[in-house]
């Protein structure tokens, strides 16, 4: 039996202060079409702004303001275009470095992010959103020793930014170091208690180093805030198998499910619930929707295999463990599994076929195999000496 993972903890990023405006008579107008919501009207006025202005430096302010409002329309390539102009015009601009810097991220391309993120921090040093945007970055890249050097300065300019400790502390997950983690955590919720996303994430860092009470306690704040959030109930269930309080469990997996009908992570684990409970039947019912819903779910397969072998139904088991085989056909466990349902229908050929197999995947089986009572009725036969190194049939 096997449940599946957590749901990782997310990321934030903090996004750009606002920047000094342009003279004002430039933009009352596109600020009055923009509060209209006519965005291409408030582009149209800006240009006809920047036509008029011929300081480089009002320039490039102009043209970020034109790339923000082609963000906000989801015209991203046009965004692209006039953060890159207002760049071009005025390389010290450091919003409108992170301005492109997101607009890269958003098209996928996080090491272009990166280095105008870069940019920014080396345009206006004292700029928080600029580091822990970079530091955001480089988290997401892997590289989270750079990230922490980034959060550490964004905390140094902004010590009261829960956003800065709370990315900070998506970089100690990185690294596994889930004390610091914790801190980092506890340390945005100073600033910020109500943020259901912080209370999420230290959960999910007390779970990794074991704190199952504080996980589950701090789950539970975030699911306060947040009640429709389908991956804090769903790790909360996680969080009391793993405490093997199995009712608290599987009543977490089914708000999750209520949430999220099709999850067939969620309806595997409350299949291995039921298995504790002693409910096979619910069981095969809950690993059928698991399989239905993810028809490629090897270990639902194989944990719909297992319920059905403990209802004596062997060729349903050995159907659903053919199945798992061949998703992931290098588990030794299937084969190991499908040899016992075998062994209980009696045909000795394809025990030993799947035994052979599943030693060859796995050879440490060759000291439970002798403890397994489904195939103690094979114990004399000389084949099973052989797999255990003994000596081999005459």
């Amino acid at each position: 039996m096997r449940r599946e993972g957590d749901r990782p903890p997310g990321r934030v990023r903090r996004r750009g202060r606002g920047e000094p405006r342009p003279h004002q008579a430039l933009l009352d107008r596109s600020d009055e079409l923009r509060r209209r919501g006519d965005r291409e009207g408030a582009i149209e006025a800006l240009r006809r702004a920047l036509a008029q202005e011929g300081a480089a430096a009002t320039q490039a302010t102009l043209l970020k303001s034109i790339g923000d409002l082609h963000g906000e329309m989801e015209q991203h390539e046009h965004a692209v275009e006039a953060y890159t102009r207002a760049v071009s015009l005025d390389p010290h601009l450091a919003p409108a470095w992170i301005a492109l810097g997101g607009a890269r991220e958003r098209g996928g391309d996080l090491e272009a992010a990166a280095a105008c993120y870069e940019r920014a921090t080396q345009s206006e040093p004292p700029l928080p959103s600029a580091w822990n945007n970079l530091g955001v970055t480089l988290d997401l890249l892997g590289q989270q020793e750079r990230a922490l050097e980034c959060f550490t300065q964004a905390s140094r300019l902004s010590p009261e930014s829960s956003e800065v400790w709370f990315n900070r502390g998506n970089a100690c997950v990185g690294l596994q170091d889930h004390d610091a983690a914790v801190a980092a955590y506890k340390m945005a919720l100073q600033h910020d208690t109500d943020d259901p996303r912080v209370w999420f994430n230290l959960a999910y860092a007390f779970s990794r180093r074991g704190d199952l009470q504080a996980a589950i306690a701090a789950y539970r704040e975030s699911l306060l805030r947040q009640p429709s959030d389908e991956a804090a109930w769903y790790n909360l269930a996680n969080v009391y198998f793993d405490h093997r309080e199995f009712v608290s469990a599987a009543v977490c997996y089914q708000q999750a499910l209520r949430l999220k009908p099709d999850d067939h992570d969620a309806w595997n684990n409350l299949g291995n619930c039921w298995i504790e409970l002693r409910d096979v039947e619910e069981a095969i019912r809950c690993y059928a929707r698991s399989v239905e819903a993810h028809p490629t779910a090897s270990s639902s397969w194989n944990n719909l295999g297992h319920a059905w072998s403990r209802l004596g139904h062997q060729e349903q088991a050995v159907a659903c463990f053919k199945e798992a085989i061949r998703i992931e056909e290098e588990q030794a466990a299937y084969y190991l599994n499908r040899a016992i349902a075998y062994a209980r229908l009696g045909s000795s050929q394809e025990v030993f076929a799947d035994l052979r197999k599943a030693l060859a995947l796995n050879p440490l089986l060759s000291d439970l195999l002798p403890t397994l009572p489904a195939l103690s009725p094979f114990a004399q036969d000389p084949r099973f000496k052989e797999l255990l190194g003994g000596s081999a049939p005459a």
